[in-house]
C-alpha cells in the first residue's frame, strides 16, 4: 500500500473511532511493503520519519487538532526532528508506531513516536517539534489550538530533560543563523 493509501486508510478507520485526549497514547497498526525497504533489505531511515507522520495525522484527527486548525486556516508544520533507530524492520514485518504529546512551550508541540515491532520492542523513536501554521496568521500557539479543542485547562506536563536540552541547542543553532 503506497504512503497516500496508508494516509487514506487511516483517515477512514479513525472516523469512526471516538474522539481522545491530548496526553492519551494513540497507536496505529501497519506493515512494511517492499517499497519501504532500501539496498539492504530493510525498512529506509527516512520511512521511519514517514511512518511517523501516519501516527502523528492519526493523534490530531483523533484530538480534534486537526479538525480546530482547519478552522483557522492552519495546517500541521514540523520545525525540527530527532531520530533513534534501534531495530530493522523487514519487508512484510507487522508494526505499530505509538504517538504521544510529550508536552509544549509557548511557541512548539513535542509528540514522540515509538515504531515497534511485531513483539512490541521499539524499532525507532521519532521526536519532532512541530506547530500549527498560516500565512496569514503565523503560528497558532499549542495552548490555544487544546483550547480549541475543548481543554482550556490542560497544562503541559513537564518536558523530559533531554528534550529540553535539545530546545536549548535548537534555539541555539536558530540564533547563530540569524547573525549571519
Amino acid at each position: 500500500m503506497s504512503l497516500l493509501g496508508r494516509l487514506v486508510w487511516i483517515l477512514i478507520k479513525r472516523s469512526r473511532v471516538g474522539k481522545c485526549e491530548p496526553l492519551e497514547k494513540l497507536r496505529v497498526r501497519s506493515r512494511v511493503m517492499p517499497h519501504d525497504l532500501d539496498l539492504n533489505f530493510h525498512v529506509n531511515n527516512g520511512r521511519y520519519l514517514t511512518f511517523a507522520d501516519l501516527g502523528r495525522m492519526d493523534w490530531f484527527i483523533r484530538t480534534g487538532c486537526f479538525q480546530a486548525a482547519r478552522k483557522e486556516k492552519c495546517m500541521p508544520v514540523i520545525g525540527d526532528v530527532t531520530a533513534r533507530f534501534i531495530r530493522q524492520l523487514k519487508a512484510f514485518d507487522r508494526f505499530y508506531v505509538e504517538t504521544e504529546l510529550l508536552g509544549w512551550s509557548e511557541k512548539w508541540a513535542y509528540i514522540q513516536h515509538t515504531i515497534l515491532d511485531k513483539q512490541n520492542r521499539p524499532a525507532a523513536i521519532v521526536v519532532v517539534r512541530g506547530m500549527f501554521w498560516s500565512k496569514e496568521k503565523g503560528g497558532m500557539k499549542p495552548v490555544d489550538l487544546l483550547a480549541a479543542t475543548g481543554n482550556h485547562s490542560l497544562t503541559s506536563p513537564e518536558l523530559p530533560e533531554w528534550v529540553q536540552k535539545w530546545e536549548d541547542s535548537l534555539n541555539t543553532l536558530s540564533a547563530s543563523y540569524k547573525k549571519k
